[in-house]
């Protein structure tokens, strides 16, 4: 079984849970006139577009452990799934990215809405509308996860286990913007960090390891699919890192560059400017956190990455992370279909286009 044919039978439980949710809520909230129907109809639509990965790992980490699909799972990867889509609402705001998925980012579309209606400050009005519906989504998913039939003790664990993550991310987005405000070369090991904190343990950790719980695993080998997780993210942000400069904007439904605008210190920017002569290093570091960089000086960036070999490079690294989660997944001892889900999930992360 392919995770291509796993997942997408998980995502339509997955919908199909999140659509009855959030239009429940339009119900509810139907007298909070536009924004109680307008806010969950737009959660509704942003979050349809995403692959659900991520909740689409909670039920495999449950059936791994008890070979059947929990409606707990499904609720618990449905929540996982909503707090994915405030995160990506909220980093568009603070990566200044108007395109998501195909499609102006939310908080762009309070925006245009803004300048439909003529009112005040467009731009503003569009980031504040966008941090009130990423808040709510974050509200929304704990609501969901309350709602857990587990025994309370397992039912306590996940909940915690979200937000002990997600606490953690938060810190890793801070290191983040801290790097990337920074004129200052960042550590590879820290760039590691945040990758782990920012988008590993939240994407990959979590879902196996809340899926793993509340199918009633064994705790020490939830430690070895958190560990398996880590890796994978591992393996997630650095292929960002590369389809963010290397990628194609129509395949990727967002800008290409935008790391380099934001001055992301991402691993491939840190060896570039390592394996960059003097006079290229001066003008990567003009380039590097300038929003108005253009599309010619974003094309003369990632010609010098190829002309330094730092594209492949980076896919080695990735490459030597790929052996080592291939190994992991060899030893867990789950069911042989379990694992081929694994690993050509692994398989699409070293190789996906967007």
């Amino acid at each position: 079984m392919t995770f291509g044919s796993y997942f997408r039978g998980t995502r339509k439980r997955l919908l199909k849970l999140l659509d009855a949710f959030l239009e429940s809520k339009k119900a509810d909230w139907a007298g909070l006139r536009p924004w109680g129907r307008d806010v969950p109809g737009r959660l509704a639509e942003f979050t349809g577009k995403g692959k659900l990965i991520r909740g689409g790992l909670v039920c495999l980490g449950c059936q791994m452990a008890s070979g059947r699909l929990s409606a707990d799972a499904v609720r618990a990867g449905a929540a996982l799934e909503l707090i994915q889509s405030a995160l990506l609402i909220h980093d568009d705001i603070m990566d200044r990215d108007l395109r998501r998925r195909g499609a102006p980012s939310l908080h762009r579309q309070y925006a245009m809405m803004a300048e439909r209606e003529g009112l005040s400050e467009p731009h503003h009005f569009g980031v504040s509308m966008g941090i009130c519906a990423g808040e709510i989504a974050i509200f929304l998913a704990f609501e969901v996860l309350s709602g857990l039939k587990a025994r309370p003790a397992g039912a306590a664990a996940v909940q915690k286990l979200f937000a002990g993550t997600f606490g953690l991310v938060g810190l890793g987005q801070m290191l983040d913007i801290h790097a990337g405000a920074s004129s200052k070369a960042v550590p590879e090991r820290r760039i590691l960090d945040i990758y782990r904190f920012k988008t590993a343990g939240y994407s990959f950790s979590l879902p196996l390891a809340a899926g793993w719980t509340l199918g009633g695993g064994r705790p020490s080998v939830r430690e070895r699919l958190e560990g398996l997780g880590e890796l994978m993210g591992l393996i997630f942000q650095i292929k960002d890192d590369e389809l963010g400069l290397f990628g194609d904007e129509k395949v990727l439904g967002k800008p290409v560059g935008s790391d380099i605008r934001q001055g992301k210190k991402t691993l491939l920017i840190r060896r570039l400017l390592e394996r960059a002569a003097p006079g290229e290093r001066k003008t990567l570091q003009g380039l590097i956190g300038r929003p108005g960089i253009s599309e010619r000086e974003v094309r003369a960036v990632r010609d010098l990455a190829l002309r330094h070999g730092v594209d492949a490079e980076v896919r080695r690294i990735t490459a030597g992370y790929g052996k080592r989660a291939a190994a992991a997944i060899r030893r867990l001892p789950v069911e042989p279909r379990y694992r081929e889900v694994l690993e050509t999930l692994l398989d699409f992360s070293l190789t996906r286009r967007r």
